[in-house]
């Protein structure tokens, strides 16, 4: 299933009930094919994390029900990172994550990459500029 990548403040988030859509209350944008591992590889080459702490920059903030599904939080400093990334430095983002065994698996197109990245990123200004976070809303 793709995920739904959305921007709350954290008390709208944590109100969410578990046959709740985020899509019909917050900015939402889809994870695509782009799965938890995958991002995780985006957000270490983002923050130079090492990859087990990068995979940790997306926690598990609520679970909606004992079988999910579940609502994950960005860390402050993985929005901050993401946040701050300019035009030039998403093309070279891209072109690694593009590299990574992960993505390889997925046989997306440089653009693909461009267009959850730019995505990303702005969702990720409207986090710092307005106080919100950012959550995905994930059922596995």
């Amino acid at each position: 299933m793709h995920q739904i990548i959305f921007v709350a403040a954290e008390d709208s988030a944590q109100a969410i009930e578990w046959d709740e859509n985020p899509a019909d209350s917050f900015p939402c944008m889809t994870s695509q094919q782009f799965h938890r591992d995958a991002r995780a590889q985006l957000y270490a080459l983002a923050t130079g994390a090492f990859l087990a702490e990068a995979a940790e920059m997306e926690y598990l903030a609520k679970t909606l029900s004992d079988d999910g599904p579940y609502l994950y939080q960005f860390t402050a400093p993985l929005i901050q990172a993401l946040a701050q990334l300019n035009e030039d430095q998403v093309e070279a983002l891209a072109n690694h994550w593009l590299e990574c065994e992960e993505i390889e698996n997925l046989d997306l197109s440089n653009n693909d990459l461009h267009d959850f990245i730019f995505q990303l990123i702005h969702f990720c200004q409207l986090s710092v500029n307005d106080g919100l976070n950012i959550y995905v809303y994930s059922d596995d």
